[in-house]
C-alpha cells in the first residue's frame, strides 16, 4: 500500500524491487514516488503527465506497465469509475464516492461488507468487494447553487 509510504524512501523502493524481481529504474522510481501518499486516484494519463515533468523521456507504455506491475502485487488498487481506469494508493478496505460532475473520487469507510458477502455466497466465494457511490460532491453542489442564483 503506497498511501502510507514516504516519497524518497530509497530503502523501501529497493526492498520492493528486490522482493518482486523488478529492475530499479528511474521510471519505476518516479512512478513509485508520485504515488506515495497520493489520495487523488490518478489515471494513467495523469501519472504520465506528472512523471514527464521530471523524466521527459518516459513513455505512456512504460507507465502502463509499471502501474500494472504495482497493481498486480497489490501495491495499488486499479479502479474503474465511469469507464475510466484510476489507481488508488490506499489498498485498505474502503469505499468510494464518485462525483458525476467533476469526476473526483473520494474515499470513505463505514459500510459493513458482511451483508454483501453473505448475499453473494450463493454464487461462489467472494474475494473482494468494491463499492462506488455516484452523486454530486459538495463543491459542485455549491458551485451549482451559486450558478443558479447568479
Amino acid at each position: 500500500m503506497l498511501v502510507h509510504e514516504k516519497r524518497g524512501d530509497d530503502a523501501r523502493f529497493a526492498d520492493l524491487c528486490r522482493e518482486h524481481g523488478w529492475r530499479r529504474t528511474a521510471q519505476r522510481r518516479a512512478v513509485f514516488n508520485l504515488l506515495c501518499g497520493d489520495r487523488s486516484h490518478p489515471t494513467v494519463d495523469a501519472v504520465w503527465q506528472d512523471v514527464k515533468e521530471t523524466l521527459p523521456e518516459i513513455s505512456l507504455d512504460s507507465v502502463y506497465r509499471i502501474l500494472d506491475d504495482f497493481s498486480g502485487v497489490g501495491l495499488v488498487r486499479r479502479l474503474t469509475a465511469n469507464k475510466v481506469i484510476r489507481y488508488d494508493a490506499d489498498t485498505s478496505p474502503h469505499e468510494h464516492f464518485l462525483c458525476q460532475r467533476c469526476q473526483r473520487l473520494f474515499d470513505f469507510s463505514g459500510l459493513d461488507p458482511k451483508p454483501l458477502d453473505n448475499a453473494c455466497r450463493r454464487f461462489g466465494q467472494v474475494t473482494a468487494i468494491e463499492v462506488t457511490v455516484h452523486g454530486i460532491c459538495r463543491d459542485c453542489l455549491e458551485r451549482g447553487e451559486a450558478e443558479a442564483a447568479g
